[in-house]
């Protein structure tokens, strides 16, 4: 089972916390206010913005500049801060809303003020005339007071013409098919199914889809990004269907949500018509609070597979099978701990003793006579740490699943299966115990196996 998992990991790459331009049309279903459930005795941040500076003339694809003042007047401090910059137009069709990026920080600590620079493209694609910038920040807390998490230039900025468009004009839609799941939460793993069409035969080079999910489908500003994605090439009458997996980030907090699709939203491609590009999938997402990973059952859900599945291995490979030993499994559970605790991946502690060494310091035989009447001395010993969801750089290219114990330990076991000297230690026909340890600090799941 484990060996027809291997071709499913797949190489992918994305980036979580950089918003680029947004173009889209408001729509307007009824809002919902989440601070309702907050009483006057909630101790909460209290994010404000002032003081806003921005430039008043700018061409189409150059930089927009300025600054804003941003104070936490709270007696706690906010975390996970998201502060959105958008342009707002009015026009007879109703305001017009081109979201140039996102503005990201951990923490703003209690009674906090300070002046945040920010400069982001303006997309070439976007109409010509007079906009008004607008800012709203929030954080992972809700707050008792919103009101000046707002705010917007006081004078207009002119958004000069572009250069004279000469390609062709395709016009884009996008749709949201289906939802692996209604019901998710942050640093769980999320499937959608979503089309790209064209609905005339003009074609266009490369443009960017974004997904969001937004608490108030009136204001798209209020909105959490989710993920976003790169076409490539936009060709004649195109009808492409594609699949999206990815955890949902850790900054969205529980709540019910509209699931926004927009594509385009960087303005790049000039189109026969834009009104289209922005697609709410029909029913409301639920974001819950997240499982606790950090607690040791679930880690010891995550060893219990690695056990059954190493002695699976070894039975596929004609060898005898491990029997589970307490004491080699505490043995594996204080190293793994421990290169937590301290920080450091290796064989080695800080102090240079080796997985013998600590079995000894335990107290554990290291020796043991053989059938033949050799001796076979020593522990060996596996280790791996694997991070949660697309880990390209962090020591394994592919998707993690962190919500289901089973996929983790298959990852870990194919890492092991593929390393010559983990393998090794794997399918060494001397050995006739195991002891296992695995735990999870907030990014990677740490294993250790040993072996007597």
């Amino acid at each position: 089972m484990i060996l027809n998992r291997i071709s499913v990991f797949i190489i992918s790459l994305m980036c979580l916390l950089v918003v680029f331009p947004l173009y889209a049309e408001m729509i307007t279903p009824v809002s919902e206010d989440l601070s309702d459930s907050l009483t006057p005795f909630t101790l909460t941040p209290d994010l404000s913005l002032s003081y806003l500076v921005v430039s008043d003339l700018v061409k189409k694809g150059e930089q927009i500049t300025g600054s804003v003042i941003v104070t936490n007047q709270g007696p706690v401090s906010a975390s996970h801060i998201s502060m959105d910059i958008l342009l707002v137009q009015n026009n007879p069709d109703g305001n017009i809303s081109i979201w140039l990026g996102t503005k990201v920080t951990d923490e703003i600590g209690a009674g906090t003020r300070g002046k945040i620079p920010f400069s982001f493209s303006v997309p070439v694609g976007i109409p010509d005339g007079e906009y008004y910038l607008k800012i709203n920040i929030r954080s992972h807390e809700l707050e008792l007071f919103s009101s000046d998490n707002t705010i917007t230039s006081s004078e207009p900025i002119t958004i000069q013409k572009e250069t004279i468009w000469r390609g062709e004009n395709p016009n884009l839609r996008l749709t949201i098919d289906s939802v692996s799941t209604n019901t998710s939460s942050s640093g769980s793993s999320f499937t959608m199914t979503y089309t790209v069409i064209n609905m005339n035969s003009d074609v266009a080079g490369s443009c960017k889809i974004l997904f969001l999910l937004s608490p108030d489908i009136n204001n798209l500003n209020s909105g959490f990004q989710l993920w976003e994605k790169n076409i490539f090439s936009v060709y004649s009458d195109m009808n492409e269907q594609e699949v999206l997996t990815d955890l949902i980030p850790d900054y969205i907090p529980p709540g019910f949500y509209h699931l926004v699709g927009i594509i385009d939203y960087t303005g790049m491609i000039q189109e026969t018509d834009k009104t289209d590009n922005l697609f709410v999938y029909p029913e409301k997402i639920q974001i819950t609070e997240p499982l606790n990973r950090l607690l040791e059952p679930y880690a010891d859900q995550i060893a219990g597979y690695l056990y059954l599945k190493t002695n699976k291995y070894r039975e596929y490979c004609g060898l005898s099978l491990l029997s589970f030993d307490n004491d080699l499994c505490n043995l594996a559970i204080g190293h793994t701990t421990d290169m937590i605790q301290r920080k450091y991946f290796s064989h080695y502690s800080p102090e240079g003793i080796d997985p013998t060494g600590r079995a000894e310091l335990l107290g554990l035989s290291v020796t043991q006579s053989m059938d033949d009447g050799r001796t076979r001395t020593g522990i060996a010993e596996n280790i791996i740490r694997i991070a949660a969801g697309h880990t390209i750089g962090k020591g394994y290219t592919g998707f993690v699943d962190p919500t289901t114990p089973e996929d983790v330990a298959d990852v870990m076991m194919i890492e092991w299966i593929n390393s010559p000297e983990h393998n090794k230690n794997l399918i060494n026909p001397t050995i006739e115990k195991i002891g296992i340890g695995v735990r999870f600090n907030g990014e990677f799941f740490y294993a250790t196996q040993n072996f007597f």
